[in-house]
């Protein structure tokens, strides 16, 4: 019988964009992160119809987030924009950006820099500035603000595209 492959974290590969207005900036959120997972957040319902003996439960949205921990390694452009956003206490629009899951294991076409992406525009909540033996750290969630959007993006450009778009 043959091992089974776990899929490896390393194959999953976040972008945060940092960039103003209509012009993205998306960086890597690597090092720095010790921990950054994806929780999607099933919302169900249930229904007991009076000839079943159990309930019928469907999905019916989500409450996507992902909770992450970095240390402030104030260099990494993405730790520092997090940061920023707890240190001046910012809300609303100013919280708000985009974020990219990019499947390093699912290349799309012949391109060796192209990969299956899903987009999801957050708001980033920053919980809590911690100390582990002396080193700062930072903590919070990345909250999902709409639907994902499912699409490819070029790790060497840089640029998402939204499934159906011709890039």
């Amino acid at each position: 019988m043959a091992l089974k492959s776990v899929r490896q974290r390393r194959m999953q590969a976040n972008y945060l964009d940092i960039g103003k207005e209509d012009t993205p900036k998306f960086v890597l959120m690597g090092a720095g992160f010790t921990d950054l997972n994806e929780e999607p957040g099933a919302q169900t319902s249930s229904k007991r119809y009076i000839n079943d003996k159990s309930t019928s439960k469907a999905i019916t949205g989500y409450e996507w987030q992902a909770p992450y921990t970095a240390d402030q390694i104030k260099t990494e452009e993405a730790i520092k924009y997090i940061c920023e956003i707890g240190e001046l206490q910012k809300t609303g629009a100013e919280a708000e950006t985009n974020y990219i899951i990019v499947d390093l294991d699912q290349k799309v076409g012949d391109s060796g820099d192209t990969y299956h992406a899903r987009k999801i525009h957050v708001a980033v909540e920053v919980s809590s500035f911690g100390n582990e033996d002396g080193e700062m750290t930072c903590e919070g969630n990345l909250l999902g603000v709409g639907d994902v959007v499912e699409g490819t993006f070029d790790t060497k450009g840089l640029t998402f595209t939204e499934k159906g778009e011709t890039p």
